[in-house]
């Protein structure tokens, strides 16, 4: 086995593991630790939730003093009951012992595991306790770890948020690391980090997405880089199960009546909803998948009927999808709603979509708002929140109920503001700026936490990207909603202020380039966009900006450097003036754009960076039919004289804009990147191929159509599936 640990010496090895401190007794059980006799269930701590190669680490077991303890790892994860034991946690057959003996009388059992040189860097692992007494058996709760190059450090991106129906827990994915940090949500503590997933990097449009299931057992990680779907308990974050699925994850939902519990994830690779059935309790079986006819999934929300509504962001709509009607009729209507759908929530008689709404007219943007859109005919009734906050991202709902009325809270990220209205969205009960000061927050996620004694909301949790924490709202006593102190989850323990020294320059140009002020706007006077409401993570939108009576699709922002000169006819020479020009362009207000904004937003796009492709296989390597489609590309049809690598734009010595337009009704055309093209759809000037193969056969005439007219239909797939993976 590859990457061997020593545990405790050399008297065992074991392949590479990494750590989490895990202070499940009392914590993770919300109270004393349990007893069954003198015997106390035993709890486990680690020095650190990641093994560095080369490093030591401290496992620490607290449990009866004299019981027989026995430490057990595996890289496969189970769950299964065990009655009063507790629930095993580790696959049978695959768990390897660690470590063994007699825990002393001050209750510590603790051993030492050596991280060799050569342990494989991103492995994760599962670790579980057992200790016997007098013929009973009790097992702790099971940790995950994993092994890295270094400690983590700098930003995380914290991007998605999920509370238990009960209140108590709730779970925030970074997308940066790959770690789902487990909150305390009655007490507003952070508890741990729990290194479960793949890091996802720069990988736009919500790439790790949470759903708990409606019972409140499993938290269920979407990644959209990962080959799992990770299940935790939802109780301690172990790690029960790891449901191989084809890369693209994206969003996740739930259909639990009649006693049949069906899982569902979006997928973008794949352009279809996976559907899976967890049948016993902790085991999911694959049923199969649900081809889409849009393309691009992401928010995905199951109706009280059953059917679902899947946002997708190729086409800016929602498909409907009845899950049970046979292969081919499955598909029961597509709905263009005219900008990208963020998320989806059920108001408790028809469907909330926060979104910005693309117009057509010269500089005139469009508008934030929360749509409404009727699950019987499929079309949208009416907004609400129209323009009170810029860059609506996330939605929570609460439907009226006995003893409770509705309610509706959304983010406004670029504003730095939650608005919260009751459910027919008619008045505005309070437009909550997060910080109370500049420079404003950007909230990224919403959730309702419940009181666990009468299951009412109690309050809001905000989950802020750049200063990465939760931010409570109490919701006692209505408006004016007061706000608790943050709850820290950065790997220093502290709030991360942007403009104030503490981030890197990249980063304060990441919250000008999501923050209202850059363009002259304000938390209660808001501009309609941000940079960040087009060129959404740095990608795209999908929206036409109108120029010249012409629409002209939005590019991405990544890789933007080493492209110039700029713009759709090249006539900006440099990043300066591109910025510049961006900055007084999208000013919808009075007040001037501050000049001290440039530097921090260049270097921003200096360091982002086209996203490693999902359409990659998952150690990075391209596919048999990706490699022959790179030999087309090169060869048959000479993409390359335009398109060369590394950038992937007109080759050094050759002009970047061409001056006949090549077939793409703007003259000149300047020639853009293809890195990161899979996250960019639909194509050309004008988004007029919804896919890449339409490129290649819309107009035959334009050079597009002429290069590959001489491939065959494989050839045009192998090259097709090289294109997805820049």
């Amino acid at each position: 086995m590859r990457g061997l640990l020593s545990v405790g010496g050399p008297r065992r090895a074991w392949l590479a593991v990494a750590c989490g401190t895990l202070l499940l007794a009392g914590l993770l059980s919300g109270g004393r630790p349990s007893v069954a006799g003198t015997h106390v269930r035993p709890s486990l701590s680690l020095s650190s939730p990641f093994a560095l190669p080369g490093s030591s680490l401290r496992i620490t077991l607290r449990g009866t003093p004299g019981a027989f303890v026995k430490i057990q790892a595996s890289r496969q994860a189970a769950e299964l009951p065990q009655g009063p034991a507790g629930t095993r946690v580790l696959r049978p057959g695959s768990e390897l012992t660690l470590a063994a003996g007699t825990v002393p009388e001050n209750g510590q059992f603790v051993t030492t595991l050596a991280v060799p040189d050569n342990a494989r860097r991103g492995d994760v692992f599962h670790l579980q306790a057992l200790t016997q007494q007098d013929g009973q058996t009790l097992w702790s709760r099971g940790l995950s770890y994993r092994v890295q190059a270094e400690p983590p450090s700098g930003q995380r991106k914290t991007v998605s948020l999920a509370v238990t129906p009960d209140g108590r827990r709730a779970f925030v994915a970074d997308a940066l690391s790959g770690v789902v940090t487990l909150v305390d949500a009655v007490n507003d503590q952070k508890l741990l980090d729990l290194p479960v997933t793949l890091p996802a990097g720069t990988v736009p449009h919500r790439p790790v997405r949470l759903a708990v299931d409606p019972e409140g057992r499993h938290v269920f990680v979407s990644n959209v880089v990962a080959s799992t779907l990770t299940v935790l308990d939802a109780v301690s974050g172990a790690v029960v199960a790891d449901i191989p699925v084809p890369r693209g994850g994206r969003g996740i939902g739930f259909d639990f009546r009649n006693g049949v519990r069906r899982i569902y994830q979006a997928n973008e690779t794949q352009d279809a909803v996976l559907v899976f059935a967890e049948a016993p309790l902790g085991t999911f079986t694959a049923l199969g998948r649900i081809p889409l006819s849009s393309t691009g999934p992401g928010p995905l929300l199951v109706l009280p009927d059953g059917r679902l509504a899947v946002g997708t962001r190729t086409e800016d709509s929602i498909e409907f999808i009845n899950p049970l009607a046979a292969a081919g009729h499955t598909t029961l209507a597509v709905t263009p709603i005219g900008g990208a759908p963020h998320e989806l929530a059920w108001s408790g008689s028809d469907i909330l979509i926060p979104t910005f709404v693309v117009l057509g007219q010269d500089r005139v943007p469009g508008f934030n708002r929360v749509l409404r859109m009727d699950p019987t005919s499929y079309q949208v009734t009416g907004y609400l929140l129209d323009n009170l906050g810029t860059d609506y991202t996330s939605i929570a709902v609460r439907p009226t109920t006995a003893g409770a009325q509705s309610l509706i809270a959304v983010n406004g990220a670029g504003t730095g503001t939650t608005l919260i209205t009751d459910g027919s969205g008619l008045s505005l009960q309070a437009n909550v700026r997060l910080t109370g000061g500049w420079p404003d927050a950007t909230p990224r996620d919403v959730a309702i936490v419940n009181d666990p004694a009468t299951g009412l909301p109690a309050k809001l949790y905000v989950l802020d990207y750049l200063r990465e924490t939760l931010r409570p709202i109490a919701l006692a006593g209505g408006s004016p909603y007061a706000t608790g102190a943050e709850i820290p989850l950065a790997w220093s323990g502290q709030v991360r202020v942007p403009m104030s020294g503490q981030l890197s320059r990249a980063e304060d140009g990441e919250w000008l380039f999501r923050s209202v002020t850059t363009l002259g706007g304000s938390y209660d006077g808001p501009n309609p966009v941000t940079c960040n409401t087009c060129h959404m993570d740095g990608a795209s939108d999908n929206s036409r900006a109108h120029v010249t009576g012409k629409p002209i699709q939005v590019p991405a922002a990544w890789g933007t450097l080493p492209t110039a000169p700029y713009f759709w006819d090249g006539h900006v020479p440099d990043i300066q003036h591109l910025v510049g020009g961006a900055l007084h362009l999208h000013n919808h207000t009075d007040n001037p754009p501050a000049p001290k904004s440039m530097a921090p937003l260049i270097s921003f796009l200096g360091s982002h960076q086209p996203p490693a492709s999902i359409f990659l296989q998952a150690d990075g390597s391209m596919t048999a039919e990706q490699l022959a489609g790179k030999a087309v590309f090169e060869n048959r049809a000479q993409c390359n004289r335009c398109h060369a690598a590394p950038l992937f734009i007109p080759p050094s010595g050759s002009p970047r804009t061409l001056p006949d337009g090549v077939g793409t009704g703007l003259v000149p055309a300047n020639v853009p990147s293809l890195r990161g093209l899979w996250a960019t759809a639909p194509y050309l000037s004008e988004g007029q191929a919804k896919t890449l193969m339409d490129v290649f056969t819309l107009n035959p005439a334009d050079v597009h159509g002429q290069a590959t007219a001489g491939l065959s239909d494989t050839e045009k797939q192998q090259l097709v599936a090289y294109l997805k993976a820049l």
